[in-house]
């Protein structure tokens, strides 16, 4: 078996008006902490503050956010801590670990168009293999209960060009497709659960995606087909 880790993408739609840098870290600190009882790799972030890149805990709320404003302005002289707002954290590992439990954190929202919160894992630490699905299934559910998603996936990033579709969003090991049930109409998935209010979480295999797998490619693309042809598979970037 190959895993190739796993990338998960949180879409959440634009907000009504821009929004204060602080207001935006208050979301994602949100995100954070609603996921960081499911493995030990998703509970010790380090926001990389200052020129210098000093690792600071991610709850330096003061701190977190005057250094991303500086950065922004980089970009955007004109910036003046309204609107859009990216924030990046990573686990808290030694050199060493960091071969195995490599995690990357990302977020950016309060403008004009939607949101992402992101999530790329190599390796978890302490679960057991088979029991990986259940991580990432909590993180979509945790995540769906502190904010609805637009669309939510989890997948290896070597599935993208792999995808039924290249101008549609993908599904790979997880989806969350908003607003609907489809908890009796996909037989063929690992889990299809209804999450009232929200949507459909599905998981296509509970073993650890493989983009080597032809099964576990075959389960996704037939995935995809289904939701494309009931219009809840959206362009990409949209």
């Amino acid at each position: 078996m190959s895993y190739k880790g796993m990338t998960l993408r949180f879409f959440i739609d634009s907000p009504e008006k821009a929004m204060a840098a602080e207001d935006v870290y208050d979301q994602w600190i949100s995100m954070l902490d609603a996921i960081s009882q499911e493995d030990p790799v998703l509970s010790h972030w380090r926001y990389a503050y200052g020129e210098q890149g000093t690792p600071i805990d991610v709850h330096e709320r003061n701190r977190v956010v005057s250094d991303t404003i500086r950065s922004e302005k980089k970009f955007e002289p004109g910036y003046s801590g309204i609107g859009l707002a990216s924030f990046t954290s990573y686990g808290n590992f030694a050199t060493e670990e960091k071969k195995y439990h490599y995690t990357e954190n990302g977020f950016s929202w309060g403008g004009k168009h939607r949101g992402i919160f992101s999530l790329r894992n190599t390796r978890l630490k302490q679960t057991a293999w088979p029991d990986y699905w259940q991580v990432f299934a909590n993180c979509l559910r945790k995540l769906s209960e502190v904010i609805p998603p637009r669309w939510a996936n989890a997948a290896p990033f070597a599935y993208y060009d792999l995808a039924a579709f290249p101008h549609r969003e993908w599904v790979g090991w997880m989806a969350l497709v908003p607003d609907v049930d489809l908890s009796n109409e996909m037989p063929f998935v690992a889990l299809a659960e209804y999450l009232p209010g929200i949507g459909t979480l599905i998981v296509t295999t509970k073993e650890p995606f493989d983009p080597e797998n032809e099964e576990h490619i075959k389960l996704a693309r037939a995935t995809e087909v289904f939701l494309a042809d009931r219009e809840l598979l959206p362009e990409r970037g949209i």
